[in-house]
This record gives structure tokens, sequence and C-alpha cells, in this order.
């Protein structure tokens, strides 16, 4: 069973995210979909947030 999700309290980390805009081709979004689900990512966010704390490559 997945965790509840809280307003102001940090899901996967101690911390809360933050929203960010970026833009991105509907090329990139779709390659950045498929590396997401083959790294057993949840989304496009968690596979960066997991890349920028360096726990995946």
């Amino acid at each position: 069973m997945g965790k509840k999700k809280l307003r102001g309290v940090g899901q996967d980390y101690s911390e809360v995210k933050t929203h960010i805009h970026i833009a991105l081709t509907p090329t990139a979004k779709k390659i950045l979909q498929q590396r997401a689900m083959e790294c057993g990512c949840r989304s496009i966010s968690d596979l960066v947030e997991k890349w920028a704390r360096g726990e995946i490559a």
C-alpha cells in the first residue's frame, strides 16, 4: 500500500518538492517517460529527482 500524501510533508525525502517549469519537445517528454518506466520511477519528476541526487546514472 502506498503512502498517504500530507500537505507540507515530504513523501519520499525529508523535504517538500517545489514546482518548476521546463519546456520540452513531445519527443523528449516521451523519451523521459520511457526512461522513468525503465528505471522504476513513478514519473519524470521522480526520475529527475533521483538523477540529481545521484541515485541513478
